[in-house]
């Protein structure tokens, strides 16, 4: 089964805060570079825990 993931996160900033969705491979503008959500592991579907238990790595691109 291949599905899409989208994770909604607030990135905040020196003094700013801003909710984006992030789609896994697909860069989105924040600040001044771009932030892509490039892997994740979820838990089994079969199975329940806290939320805390899926693990997302983040790249970013640009800044100073």
């Amino acid at each position: 089964m291949e599905g899409r993931l989208i994770v909604r996160a607030t990135v905040f900033g020196g003094g700013w805060s801003k909710q984006v969705e992030l789609t896994l491979g697909i860069p989105v503008p924040v600040a001044d570079g771009m932030l892509t959500l490039v892997d994740a592991t979820p838990v089994p579907i079969n199975q329940t825990a806290a939320g805390s238990a899926a693990r997302f790595t983040f790249k970013f691109q640009g800044g100073r």
